[in-house]
C-alpha cells in the first residue's frame, strides 16, 4: 500500500514531465543476427521524468515542501498521469452469477496480446459503476475493489466510468533521487526550474 495516500501532487505542479511504461527485457544477439528476448519483469513500471522550467518562487517552495514531506524517495505517494488517468466504459467483469465485488482494472488492447493492470487508487468523487449500462449508485470501493449494491446475475457486465463522467485514478509512486535539484533562473531570482524530481511507480 502507498505510504502517504493523502499526499497527491497538485495538478498545477504535476506538469512538464515525460511519462510512460518501462519494461525490463533481456535481449541477446545470437549467431546469424537473430535475437533471443526474455522479459525480466512481468509488469512494466511507469516512469515520470520531470524537467520543469520557469516556476515562480511559490511553486518552487510548494514542490520542495512536497519533496521534504516524502523524505525524498523514502515514502510513496500518489500522482495523476495526464495521459493515463481515466476509465471510460472500462469492462471489469462479466458475471458468472452471485458476485458482489469486482476489482477495477485498466485494459490496454490494440493489436492483440492485451495487458491489464490493477487499479487501486481512485480519485475521490469520481467513481461511476454500471451494471449492464445502468448506474449502481450504491457501489463503493476500497483500494480499487468495488462492492456492488447487490449480487450479480449470470452474464451481467460491470463497467467503470463513462464518456460523461470518467472515473479517475492515480499511480503510486516515489521520488527516484535523494537529491532535489533546484536551479535559480539566470533572468530573475523569483523564478527557477526543477531538474531532478523524477518519480517511478511503486509496484504492489
Amino acid at each position: 500500500m502507498v505510504d502517504h495516500p493523502n499526499a497527491i501532487l497538485s495538478d498545477k505542479l504535476a506538469v512538464g514531465y515525460t511519462s510512460g511504461p518501462e519494461f525490463l527485457t533481456a535481449i541477446t544477439s545470437v549467431s546469424g543476427g537473430f535475437e533471443r528476448r526474455n522479459a525480466r519483469r512481468a509488469n512494466p513500471r511507469w516512469r515520470f521524468d520531470f524537467s520543469i522550467a520557469e516556476l515562480d518562487d511559490d511553486q518552487i517552495r510548494q514542490m520542495l515542501d512536497f519533496y521534504m514531506g516524502r523524505r525524498g524517495p523514502l515514502y510513496s505517494w500518489l500522482l495523476k498521469d495526464p495521459w493515463n488517468h481515466q476509465l471510460v466504459d472500462e469492462m471489469i467483469l462479466t458475471a458468472a452469477g452471485g458476485e458482489t465485488t469486482a476489482q477495477i482494472i485498466k485494459r490496454y488492447d490494440i493489436g492483440g496480446n492485451p495487458y491489464s493492470r490493477t487499479i487501486r487508487y481512485i480519485a475521490s468523487g469520481t467513481l461511476k459503476v454500471f451494471v449492464d449500462g445502468s448506474e449502481d449508485t450504491g457501489a463503493t470501493q476500497t483500494n480499487g475493489l468495488i462492492t456492488l449494491s447487490g449480487a450479480l446475475s449470470a452474464g451481467e457486465v460491470v463497467t467503470v466510468g463513462s464518456e460523461a463522467s470518467p472515473t479517475e485514478y492515480y499511480f503510486p509512486v516515489r521520488f527516484r533521487n535523494d537529491f532535489a535539484g533546484l536551479q535559480m533562473s539566470s533572468q530573475s531570482a523569483n523564478y527557477g526550474s526543477i531538474q531532478s524530481f523524477d518519480a517511478q511507480e511503486v509496484l504492489e
